[in-house]
């Protein structure tokens, strides 16, 4: 199963780097495919990450707004993109602030186990 998720960013790289850390130590352990599509929200810093090791994470892809729109329509953005130009079975969305936590993902992969059977 090839799984994205979807991140809109806005000056807070920092904040997503450890996100992502977090994703890939969630999701280490699991069979599936896992990519994840940042949506730039035209921010004032440069995308930088301080990423050590992420063995579970196929990619990671950059999509910059030209112009700050805000959360809705980076998410917007970056599903119109996914449908367009990736091959996946199950988009999520998180956001990249820390609202939503990682370990979310675990219920969702037994909700889809549970859900296919």
């Amino acid at each position: 199963m090839k799984i994205k998720i979807l991140i809109p960013v806005y000056n807070d790289f920092q904040s997503v780097s450890k996100l992502i850390t977090n994703i890939n130590s969630i999701v280490f352990n699991l069979e599936n495919e896992f990519s994840i599509i940042l949506v730039n929200d035209s921010s004032q810093e440069k995308p930088e990450f301080e990423i050590s090791k992420i063995d579970k994470i196929k990619s990671i892809k950059i999509i910059n707004m030209k112009e700050n729109k805000g959360h809705a329509r980076c998410n917007a953005a970056g599903l119109k993109y996914i449908f367009e130009n990736e091959e996946f079975d199950y988009v999520i969305p998180m956001d990249g602030d820390g609202e939503d936590r990682p370990d979310e993902i675990l219920k969702f992969i037994e909700f889809l186990k549970y859900d296919n059977s």
